[in-house]
């Protein structure tokens, strides 16, 4: 494998990685490697003496690697996989290979791993968040629905920002790189009444040019912009109360995403009905404007009977033709979409008590938090320059074209949890808490007569639904001996979820709102809410026999939310026979067993966790084809399958001279199948036919063509490596420093499914900096993406209407294997891709005084 070649030479001279550099206040100096102080627990306590599988990125590594969103963060932290699949929206952080393909793009369907700002839950986008403004990042793996709660079935991802300074501190960096990309961002922090009060303010200003072009406009896409600030308050009226108060604004204005289309022209395997070979034009369009235009809902006849792609998918970058801006077509001049790219508003506010009961060590800790975000989103959802409308005639220039994909959504989130903790210097600790969250969201459709403010609730192509959480946890921890500590945590929660929604104007699907349903100019019958209850446990049990070394073994249980299908789930019960409107939480079972050792003159440090997962209920993809006229394809989920993780995490950090830091990282995840039958493979396998059989329970004899057992989970990656070296050293007066870092990291290939045909190429990206610096400014030459890895991030399944959607050739039905089966009517598979941002050079300075 290439990376073991690149990892081997490289940790020979230059690796650190995601946690070697976590050098984060308060930290306490043992040596060569500084100590971290984390939360993962909700308590704090080293690094080294946390019993839990944890990469943190602190402040300083954020600084002196230039990273900037969690994109970067993954890339340097272990057992993660992070890919910008759609540029800065719809997050997938996938960890220790739990994945899920529908995650973030459809409402109610989730990742497994959640994010946090200061312990609150946060369920949206993060990739805009203030790197600036964060003090540091705890990635912690494996499952955390004990104490983290909802969606933490594989690990939790914590930002902590900063706390005001004690002395009056004003900072600022700015940067400019290739692709007109700026970056510029400044802070205050003081204290206002002594020791008392403290309060810090900061903004950003961040802009991406894009590097791509529209082959059809010429226009550059992937833009990006933001404006971003906040404002934290601390108060401490007395020695037992903290009282943190804090104000985040986030305004982002992005551009179309970099988005190319493979077409089922490349297809080049699985042969059958599905295929363009199967396909008719559809009826003539109207005379061209121009003799020379290619535009047309058809571009031809195709006798290539492939219906699937088997490979790596390579990037094209020449291949982006999308229209999200009038071109002449054979229509005329048309616009695709109403609104075009990303804009996103959102305001965040927290708000965190905690009270040490008389001084006596009990502590009450109150989180309060709150989330308004309005986002626009607009896209060619075809991805190709055709223009596709499902029936004639010809809708005017006023209508967008079928699979345009614009509108808006408005999401509004509170929690609140409160705990009582024990004092935390008795060999007996507990911990009692409760939580709730409650979560609405309106998602409306853009279109040209309502281009921003979208057609109203109730209307065609709207939604309306709601998730709401309630649980209570706790945790006892008891020292056996003066070595060996045993916890025990637990979580009941229950939660609720509703829908409401309509995709065309005959259809409705709501779930447990009848009331909202009228109140919104919804109408229809409405099925039970969703309720889900679960008994969440986590034991741990750690032997320290000295102060360097420490064991420990996990038991945990996860689970990450069930939810509706909607409008989707109606048609796949129509065409399938079975009830498809709603899909169960997918849980897992597992555990891990660790390593932690420091030499004893701190020179070094060792980590080391194995780790098996046993789930069940896995959350998979069905594509669903049109079973009403004006209906698209759409995507639904089901439980269809169980799978299993397994694999081990490594890390190894180094100070072996003053001012030299060196580590590496690495990560391998065994995540398969153990048994599943999926839709889309039968289609594949039988040669296009559509199956008859309810694929939860699929008849022996067809089995095998179905079968998903030991193929791998798609979306991660089996082997992830990252590292970096950092060397400082003092070169002249006043403290002048001359300083170099380099990073890396390498991701191997990922499956686009669950069939493992069509895959991602595997990504190696090297960074580097070079500058000087004192104790109050610093300048920067720095390189990204030295490599110019092009390797895709993502790809997605996805449909190619442009050769007709009408069939030739063959008739309705057919048989296969002595059976009779319905063709496969849906389009021509395709996948689409995001492309990756190529090598990149800048220079950026920075004040602290």
């Amino acid at each position: 494998m290439r990376f073991v070649i690149r990892a081997t030479l490289l940790a020979a001279t230059a690796l650190v990685p995601a946690s070697v550099l976590a050098q984060e206040a308060p930290a306490e100096v043992q040596g060569g490697i500084e100590d971290i102080i984390v939360t993962a627990r909700k308590t704090e306590e080293s690094l080294s003496d946390a019993p839990v599988a944890v990469s943190a990125v602190s402040e300083k590594m954020i600084e002196q690697l230039g990273l900037n969103s969690i994109d970067d963060f993954a890339k340097q932290a272990t057992g993660i996989s992070f890919s910008q699949a759609f540029g800065r929206t719809s997050d997938r952080p996938v960890i220790r290979g739990q994945s899920n393909v529908l995650a973030n793009v459809q409402f109610g369907v989730e990742t497994g791993a959640a994010y946090f700002v200061d312990g609150i839950y946060y369920q949206g986008d993060i990739q805009g968040f203030d790197p600036n403004s964060i003090q540091r990042v705890e990635i912690i793996k494996g499952p955390q629905s004990a104490l983290y709660g909802r969606n933490t079935y594989s690990g939790a991802i914590n930002y902590v920002t900063k706390d005001p300074s004690d002395t009056l501190t004003v900072s600022g960096k700015a940067s400019v790189a290739e692709h007109d990309t700026y970056d510029l961002s400044a802070s205050i922090s003081a204290p206002i009444m002594g020791d008392v009060v403290g309060i810090s303010a900061g903004g950003r200003y961040y802009e991406y040019g894009g590097e791509y072009r529209n082959q059809l406009t010429g226009n550059k896409v992937g833009q990006e912009k933001s404006y971003s600030g906040y404002v934290t308050l601390v108060a401490k009226p007395n020695d037992d109360i903290k009282i943190r108060l804090r104000g985040q604004y986030q305004h982002d204005r992005d551009g179309s995403l970099p988005i190319f289309l493979q077409g089922a022209d490349a297809n080049n395997c699985m042969p059958g009905f599905r295929s363009l070979r199967y396909r008719q034009r559809n009826l003539p369009p109207p005379v061209p404007v121009s003799p020379t235009s290619t535009f047309q809902p058809a571009i031809g006849i195709s006798n290539n009977a492939n219906q699937y792609f088997c490979g790596t998918i390579e990037p094209q970058p020449n291949n982006i033709r999308v229209n999200n801006d009038p071109v002449s077509t054979f229509f005329g001049v048309r616009d695709a979409t109403a609104f075009d790219g990303n804009r996103n508003d959102q305001y965040l506010a927290s708000g965190i008590v905690d009270w040490d009961i008389g001084g006596s060590g009990w502590i009450v800790s109150s989180l309060t938090g709150y989330r308004n975000n309005t986002n626009l989103f607009g896209d060619d959802g075809d991805h190709t320059d055709s223009f596709f409308f499902l029936f004639p005639p010809v809708p005017p220039a006023t209508v967008e074209p079928a699979f345009a994909n614009t509108n808006r959504d408005e999401t509004e989130d509170f929690s609140q949890e409160i705990r009582l903790a024990s004092p935390a210097d008795q060999p007996i600790r507990g911990l009692l808490g409760g939580y709730y969250f409650k979560q609405t969201n309106r998602n409306q459709d853009l279109t040209f007569a309502n281009p921003t403010a979208g057609e109203a609730l109730g209307t065609n192509a709207s939604a309306y639904g709601s998730i709401e959480d309630v649980a209570v946890f706790g945790l006892l921890s008891a020292e056996l001996t003066d070595e060996i500590t045993v916890t025990g945590e637990i979580r009941y929660a229950e939660e609720r979820k509703t829908i409401i929604e309509r995709a065309a104007a005959t259809s409705i699907f709501c779930a447990g709102e009848a009331g909202r349903a009228g109140q919104f100019g919804f109408t229809g019958t409405c099925l039970p809410a969703g309720k889900f209850k679960d008994w969440t446990p986590r034991v741990t049990i750690d032997w320290k026999p000295t102060d360097d070394l420490l064991v420990y073994a996990v038991y945990a249980e996860g689970n990450k939310p069930g939810g509706f299908n909607g409008a989707g789930g109606l048609s796949a019960s129509t065409l399938t026979g079975t009830d498809q409107t709603a899909y169960l939480p997918e849980t897992v079972k597992g555990g891990e067993l660790g390593v932690k050792f420091d030499t004893a003159d701190r020179i070094a440090r060792f980590s080391a966790a194995i780790f098996y997962n046993k789930l069940a209920d896995v959350q998979l993809t069905r594509a669903i084809p049109p079973t009403v006229a004006g209906q698209s394809s759409t995507s639904i989920v089901t439980n269809q399958g169980d799978a299993e993780t397994k694999g081990f995490e490594l890390e190894m950090q180094a100070a072996p001279t003053n001012g030299l830091n060196v580590s590496l990282g690495v990560a391998y995840v065994d995540a398969k199948f153990t048994n599943g039958c999926d839709a889309d493979l039968f289609t594949l396998n039988s040669g296009g036919f559509r199956p008859n059989f309810d694929t939860d329970n699929p008849p022996a004899n067809m089995l095998p063509l179905c079968d998903i057992t030991g193929k791998r989970m798609p979306l991660g990656s089996p082997w992830i490596v990252n590292g970096s070296m950092s060397y400082e050293r003092e070169v002249g007066a006043n403290g002048l420093s001359l300083f170099a870092n380099t990073s890396f990291s390498y991701e191997d290939a990922k499956y686009i499914q669950v069939d493992n045909l069509a895959k991602t190429g595997d990504a190696f990206l090297l960074n580097a900096r070079l500058g000087v610096r004192t104790e109050h400014w610093s300048l920067t030459l720095f390189g990204r993406n030295l490599t110019d890895e092009d390797a895709i991030p993502l790809a997605t399944r996805w449909f190619d209407y442009r050769y007709g959607n009408a069939r030739r050739d063959v008739g309705t039905t057919g048989t296969f294997q002595g059976q009779a089966f319905a063709v496969e009517t849906g389009a021509p598979r395709a996948f689409f891709a995001t492309l990756r941002r190529g090598r990149t050079f800048g220079i950026e300075g920075t004040f602290k005084f």
